[in-house]
C-alpha cells in the first residue's frame, strides 16, 4: 500500500468514527431497561420480545415560515423480536379500544414511521394481553 492509500483508509475511518458518535447509528434516545414496570417487562419477555428502550423518544425539528420548532415523539418501550423492532404502547385504561379507528390508526401510523420500526404492539397490563400492529404502504 502506498501513502496515499494509508490516508485514505485513515479519512474513512474518522468519518465512521465521527458518524457513529454523533449518533448516526440511532436516532431514537431512551432508558436502558430496568425495574420501571416490571409487569409490563415481563409480559413482554414472556411473549418472546426483548427491551431495548424504555420511554424511546425521537427529536423532531418542523419549519413552519423559517422558523423552527422542536419536539420530541415518545412511546413507553422499544422492543425487539426475530430481528425487528416495535414500539410498545401501554393501556392505562380499560375501556374498549378499537385500532382500526381513524384516531387510533392515525396515532400509531405516525408512532411508527416516526420511529422506523416494523410495528407497534399494544399492551394491556391489566389483562395480559398483547396486540400487534403493522402497516403496510
Amino acid at each position: 500500500m502506498e501513502v496515499k492509500d494509508w490516508l485514505l483508509l485513515v479519512v474513512i475511518c474518522l468519518i465512521f468514527i465521527v458518524w457513529h458518535y454523533r449518533g448516526g447509528r440511532s436516532r431514537i434516545s431512551g432508558k436502558d431497561p430496568g425495574k420501571s414496570n416490571a409487569k409490563a417487562i415481563k409480559i413482554l419477555e414472556e411473549a418472546g420480545y426483548q427491551v431495548q428502550k424504555v420511554k424511546p423518544a425521537v427529536h423532531i425539528n418542523m419549519n413552519i415560515d423559517d422558523k423552527l420548532h422542536e419536539f420530541d415523539i415518545k412511546c413507553d418501550y422499544l422492543v425487539s423480536r426475530s430481528g425487528q423492532t416495535y414500539l410498545v404502547r401501554v393501556r392505562r385504561d380499560g375501556k374498549p379500544l378499537r385500532l382500526q379507528s381513524k384516531l387510533w390508526r392515525n396515532l400509531l401510523l405516525l408512532d411508527v414511521q416516526a420511529f422506523g420500526t416494523a410495528g407497534i404492539v399494544i399492551l394491556d397490563t391489566e389483562k395480559g394481553l398483547l396486540q400487534e400492529v403493522s402497516f403496510r404502504i
